[in-house]
């Protein structure tokens, strides 16, 4: 695990500046060419109209501009004019996947994500929301805890066994519309929640997490990495982004949030706790499928 400043992860030592006009790249007169950051079309930066109607292109084009740190660029590569993965995230959707189930039955990089993101929890937590509870992993860690425990979810059937199996405070209602005071939580899960929202109302549901976030409240959050989304044949989750671990800085960052920690894991199938030591020592044998991340308001 990482103790981060909210710094690019990049061994690059150019700056921002520098690796933009890079992969812009320049003509003989020395002056910047705009060209597009997929097909190289010229003065399409950073992405042409062909590729803007391509969802997983318009990912990658961010994943671009998050690595050289071209956040102006990036920001408005947000806008609802640019194609975006289709979004299956409705109530009867995660209706249809949600059944009662415990973390103890989970495989080994799941039971370590929730283990690590509640590990990063302060002591002094006293109220605690977690967006997109599903099936309450982490309400069981919380409820060993002195907290007061408060969850949404866009499912009926995850409200109702939250309801039946823990204390706190439980309602169904999406990440788009939530309804708590302004500075009210002391911490605020988001756990596999990012990827589901759409990158148009990203930024919009990031607002209203830091509108009820105290200042110096703790946003934890995980999200999927290297999953091989674009060669699915169906989308059995629901995912609407990919994210690597520069974008995800990126966008935390737009949004007012500094990095604290951060810990990436992997999806190992078999001998989960040997190959995690191992992942430590052979660090480029491996892609990361999942990132943990601390931060506060900037």
């Amino acid at each position: 695990m990482r103790e981060l400043d909210g710094s690019s992860p990049s061994k690059s030592t150019q700056s921002p500046v520098r690796r933009v006009e890079e992969v812009r790249g320049s003509n003989p007169l020395g002056s910047t060419v705009d060209i597009c950051l997929i097909c190289k079309t010229e003065d399409k930066y950073p992405l042409c109209r062909k590729c803007a109607k391509k969802p997983f292109l318009v990912e990658r084009a961010r994943q671009i501009l998050a690595s050289i740190s071209d956040l102006d660029s990036l920001r408005k590569m947000y806008d609802s004019k640019y194609a975006e993965i289709k979004n299956l995230n409705t109530s009867s959707f995660w209706n249809s996947k949600l059944q009662e189930s415990k973390l103890g039955k989970q495989d080994g990089m799941t039971k370590d994500r929730v283990k690590t993101a509640f590990g990063f929890l302060p002591r002094n937590a006293k109220r605690v929301l977690d967006i997109g509870a599903g099936n309450g992993f982490i309400e069981e860690l919380l409820n060993r805890k002195n907290v007061k425990i408060f969850g949404n979810d866009i499912s009926d059937v995850s409200i109702k066994n939250l309801k039946n199996r823990f204390r706190g405070q439980f309602r169904k209602e999406s990440i788009y519309r939530m309804r708590y005071s302004k500075r009210f939580f002391d911490a605020i899960f988001a756990l596999e929640v990012l990827e589901h929202v759409a990158p148009s109302k990203i930024f919009n549901s990031l607002k209203k997490i830091r509108k009820i976030l105290r200042i110096n409240g703790s946003l934890i959050i995980s999200v999927p990495t290297n999953e091989g989304l674009e060669k699915m044949k169906n989308n059995p989750s629901g995912h609407t982004r990919t994210y690597t671990e520069n974008l995800i800085r990126a966008e935390l960052k737009i949004a007012g949030f500094k990095i604290l920690k951060l810990k990436t894991l992997y999806a190992f199938k078999s001998f989960y706790g040997f190959k995690k030591i191992s992942s430590k020592i052979l660090r480029n044998r491996w892609k990361p499928n999942d990132i943990v991340v601390l931060a506060k308001i900037a």
